[in-house]
């Protein structure tokens, strides 16, 4: 896959606040949705040194002995460990996935310090992690990349909202992204022998969510499903952050933006981690069609709902998880 296909936003010129940079950003992020609905961005703040170190966190949590990582074992809230085997993408329309996916992941959410008033008010926004205990700094060092990467959507929400019609502000002050919901997912695929029926790392799907960014870590293994029908290799560009859509945007806009399918074969020989950033909206926020994205002639087509209630019914399916 060239360039030409997955293109690169340059956030240099509007973190640094330069005159029209955030219109040009907002062209380029547009012109990739009415594509591929995926783009790299690059100069986005993150230093080099913390996209590194999130990848060797991630190896460090998933090289545990079993019987650790299920001391942390994920629940109902989707927040933990999750096993090879623990989910299968049941509710694809792009593939019959009969096969539990091989990858393992870690979740965790926005936690603020215990003494925090939200925190001690259990407030939506906020959630009890479930954290190893014999990984010194691990917490910490998934915490400051969790924030540094909350921090770069209040960059990217208003390139979104532009290219919609909705002006800069609209998805950064929606009541629905104050605060925005992140899921940090640290993940580790296995090597596969290729050509292995319907068996993958992680199956073809589109995330849930509303925007996900990705750190592919120093290997590839991510396919994506272009418009023509050709799954094609994401390219890998170092320093670099891959953005994609989400169903919830896709739902939220009336499918102006898609939310493009991709898949995980981890073909390396080797263990393969990445760690996706995936931004949902606030779980008790109703959020109905933008205005910009119906008219007469293109009515709503999504009854308004929050996110607690449509990702509900996907968990159920898609995740294996005791009662």
């Amino acid at each position: 896959m060239s360039l030409d296909t997955i293109p690169v936003v340059d956030l240099a010129p509007l973190i640094s606040g330069e005159e029209g940079a955030q219109a040009k950003a907002a062209a380029e992020v547009k012109a990739a949705c009415d594509s591929v609905a995926f783009f790299f961005v690059k100069n986005h703040g993150v230093p080099q040194e913390m996209l590194d170190g999130i990848i060797e966190e991630s190896a460090r949590f998933h090289a545990q002995p079993e019987e650790e990582k299920l001391k942390v074992r994920v629940g109902k809230d989707i927040l933990g460990y999750n096993p090879p085997g623990g989910q299968i993408q049941r509710t694809s329309i792009y593939n019959k996935n009969t096969r539990r996916e091989t990858s393992a992941s870690y979740y965790c959410r926005r936690q603020l310090a215990d003494d925090h008033p939200d925190q001690i008010a259990g407030e939506v926004w906020t959630h009890e992690n479930r954290w190893p205990e014999n990984l010194p700094g691990f917490r910490e060092n998934v915490q400051a990349y969790f924030d540094a990467l909350d921090g770069l959507v209040h960059h990217i929400l208003p390139l979104f909202s532009i290219s919609l019609g909705m002006g800069p502000d609209f998805l950064n002050q929606h009541a629905a992204f104050s605060p925005a919901n992140p899921n940090l997912r640290l993940l580790e695929y296995v090597p596969q022998e290729p050509d292995q029926d319907n068996l993958f790392g992680i199956g073809p799907h589109s995330d849930f969510s509303c925007i996900t960014i990705l750190n592919q870590g120093p290997s590839r293994g991510l396919d994506i499903l272009l418009p023509d029908g050709e799954w094609v290799a994401a390219p890998m560009l170092p320093g670099h952050l891959l953005v994609n859509t989400g169903a919830f945007l896709t739902r939220w806009c009336n499918d102006a933006i898609p939310a493009t399918p991709h898949r995980v074969i981890n073909e390396t020989g080797k263990l393969r981690h990445s760690v996706a950033f995936f931004v949902a909206t606030r779980s008790d926020v109703v959020v109905e069609c933008m205005p910009s994205c119906q008219g007469p002639d293109n009515p709503a087509k999504y009854e308004p709902t929050n996110y607690a209630d449509y990702i509900a019914a996907i968990r159920k399916v898609t995740y294996d998880i005791a009662d």
